[in-house]
């Protein structure tokens, strides 16, 4: 009887077992505290043990770190809208003008309900839907196949997400396939389930009256620990303090089993390139720290290099060490 895995600290709900299932006999299951998992119908499995085969946890192919950077983005409007020095929006603006795709994470706020998922975005004016932090494990499968899809046609595709989903998405494409495919993952401190971050939004601001929300905002500055809520009516509200959620947050209290333990984190990632917030910049360099945002990069293949260097000109950027 085959088990997609053995317990739950490594299984990170991508749900790639279920899209790769020939029978359909794979469904994710939300458990008690909102997390999918993948549920196996035996009377519809086969025991072919594709879904064992695919998953992210069974790869040991990891990239090792080239060069190490603090960078910032010189666009003062791109800056504003990112969650740190707005690298990603630099990256993915060169490549959409190279007629490239981007898949990343988009939140949408729909009546009662909210969703973070994975999209694909053909234009520039279609990036804002991918900025800012989440704070939430996004739903990844339903883009797999398109990005298969956009592959075979012949088209660039950057993918950013964890280090969990790039490894995922890795496995699920054959070698031939990756030659256009160029990734991005970031460092994670883990992703609280959407039941959670659903919950709190709703009861904090009434999901019903929303518009858009934001858990980083940068009006009031990088380090606010700002968060914006955009109501229908018009009106916005701000919060600066560390509140109920957040405190849960850096405490770990929404943390995925899988993200206590992670297979996919520190210097080993999958990714071309590895980004994130560069926390305490300051202590190795004061002049970097302006109160809007640096960001760190990591380079960790000939590709990320590539990436990096056609864009360098829209950032100013300085190399640090890994270890810093």
């Amino acid at each position: 009887m085959i088990q997609v895995y053995n317990n739950k600290s490594v299984c990170c709900g991508c749900g790639l077992c279920e899209t790769v299932c020939p029978r359909n006999a794979i469904e994710m299951q939300m458990d008690e505290i909102g997390f999918k998992y993948p549920k196996i119908n035996q009377e519809k499995c086969i025991d072919c043990g594709a879904c064992k085969k695919i998953c992210g946890y069974n790869t040991d192919s990891t990239n090792f770190i080239k060069n190490s950077y603090a960078a910032v983005n010189t666009n003062d409007k791109v800056l504003q809208k990112s969650a740190s020095g707005g690298i990603f929006s630099a990256i993915a603006q060169s490549f959409l003008k190279t007629q490239g795709l981007v898949c990343g994470a988009e939140m949408l706020i729909c009546g009662n309900r909210t969703e973070v998922k994975h999209v694909l975005i053909e234009s520039e004016s279609e990036l804002e839907r991918l900025q800012g932090s989440k704070y939430v494990q996004s739903d990844i499968k339903d883009c797999f196949e398109e990005i298969i899809l956009r592959l075979k046609e012949g088209k660039k595709v950057l993918f950013s997400g964890t280090p969990c989903q790039v490894a995922g998405l890795k496995m699920y494409l054959r070698e031939e396939s990756q030659q256009k495919l160029f990734t991005v993952d970031f460092i994670c401190y883990y992703n609280p389930s959407i039941d959670i971050v659903r919950r709190y939004i709703d009861e904090k601001y009434g999901l019903q009256n929303l518009k858009k929300f934001s858990f980083r905002d940068k009006t009031n500055g990088w380090l606010s620990n700002c968060t914006r809520a955009e109501f229908k009516d018009g009106s916005i509200k701000y919060e600066k303090k560390v509140d109920s959620f957040f405190k849960g947050y850096f405490n770990g209290l929404y943390a995925r089993k899988a993200c206590l333990n992670c297979s996919f984190s520190g210097q080993h990632h999958h990714s071309d390139i590895t980004l994130g917030d560069f926390w305490k910049i300051e202590e190795h360099d004061t002049s970097w720290n302006d109160g809007r945002g640096t960001s760190m990069i990591v380079v960790n293949t000939a590709k990320g290099t590539q990436l990096i260097g056609h864009v360098e000109k829209i950032f100013k950027r300085i190399e640090r060490t890994p270890k810093e």
